[in-house]
């Protein structure tokens, strides 16, 4: 079982600080849980004023020079919105710069908001995904490589730098509701990044996870060479009062901060490509922290922690959890001693 963070954290000037401020406690964090012997670091993209990062890649970077074992990876990298020659350059040296500690995760982002700002038609965002994936797929498997598509054309070109690890970093594919995410995942034998957190019904998930199996199965991929990873929220506390007075007030906060985001998203959405997201966080009004904490959360003490990881593993036949832990304009102090609970009297469990 792999341990990770997952940051796709709101910011919130009267908790944080300056920007300078909100970096620094970010990167001690990382750093912390580097020194804990978490597996990983993932980071979201995206272009919502205070929301995830811009360009994960530089900040990847940056963290690259603070730790020493943790690996980085992208959760996602919003490959329709990027020339994939740039993902591939910038992502390669994150890889350099780590010693060969990169997972690029993958995903077309739910956002209008994310398209608009970067003048891509969000009703392309799968081709130009599909497209983008496959000059990744030949610039890391062929030093030169060419390619002649609807978007993107060129002869014999090499990305430099080359990352460091062989044949290539590990890949992600994000998949949420989509069925096809989940199949064209498992049909090309990709690791599989989903959030079952989002599911009020936790059947859904589970019929979706069935597909990503028998696709590994029927192209004759071995599932346990695969991680599956799972992304929740966490909070490890020290007591009963100390889960209900720090993780619900920032989980709601996180909460409405995150709603109004959707709202950009909804404005001016395709919903013919994204059939899936009709109905996304439906109960977001109206759910409360003890619904989030008893069935779409990691939060409690360190023996509820273990007993909830174990049951959503065999529920959904994950073997890797990621972690938002920065969430709500929470204390730095407080993501600090949630993580050595969880790292010391959790993680030994599994």
């Amino acid at each position: 079982m792999k341990f990770g963070l997952l940051y796709i954290p709101d910011y919130h000037p009267e908790a944080h600080g300056s920007f300078q401020d909100y970096y620094e406690d970010m990167i001690k964090q990382v750093k912390v849980a580097d020194e804990l012997g978490f597996d990983g670091a993932w980071f979201a993209e995206h272009r919502i004023p205070g929301f995830a990062f811009g360009n994960p890649a530089v900040w990847m970077a940056a963290l690259a020079r603070e730790t020493s074992q943790i690996r980085l990876g992208s959760a996602v990298s919003l490959l329709p919105l990027h020339n994939p020659i740039r993902v591939l350059e910038d992502y390669s040296l994150v890889d350099v710069l780590s010693g060969g500690r990169l997972n690029l995760g993958v995903g077309r982002g739910l956002y209008q908001y994310d398209y608009d700002l970067s003048l891509v038609d969000m009703a392309e965002s799968r081709p130009r995904f599909d497209e983008a994936l496959d000059i990744i797929t030949k610039a890391w498997n062929s030093e030169y490589f060419s390619h002649h598509g609807k978007f993107y054309d060129f002869e014999d070109h090499s990305v430099t730098p080359r990352p460091m690890q062989k044949p290539h970093p590990p890949l992600y594919l994000s998949a949420v509701m989509s069925p096809d995410s989940y199949r064209w995942a498992g049909t090309n034998g990709h690791n599989l990044m989903c959030a079952p957190f989002f599911f009020s019904d936790p059947q859904q998930q589970r019929d979706l996870l069935d597909l990503y199996f028998e696709s590994l199965a029927d192209n004759h991929h071995d599932p346990t060479d695969r991680d599956i990873v799972g992304a929740y929220h966490l909070y490890c506390g020290a007591s009963e009062a100390d889960v209900t007075t720090t993780a619900a007030p920032a989980l709601g906060a996180y909460q409405a901060f995150t709603k109004a985001a959707d709202m950009l998203r909804a404005a001016q959405r395709h919903d013919e490509q994204y059939e899936a997201w009709k109905g996304f966080y439906e109960n977001r009004e109206t759910i409360t922290f003890d619904q989030m904490r008893a069935t779409r959360a990691v939060m409690g003490s360190p023996a509820e922690c273990v007993d909830r990881i174990g049951t959503l593993a065999e529920q959904y036949g994950l073997n890797s959890f990621i972690f938002e832990v920065n969430y709500g304009g929470m204390a730095t102090s407080d993501v600090l001693a949630s993580l050595e609970l969880f790292a010391t009297e959790v993680v030994s469990q599994f």
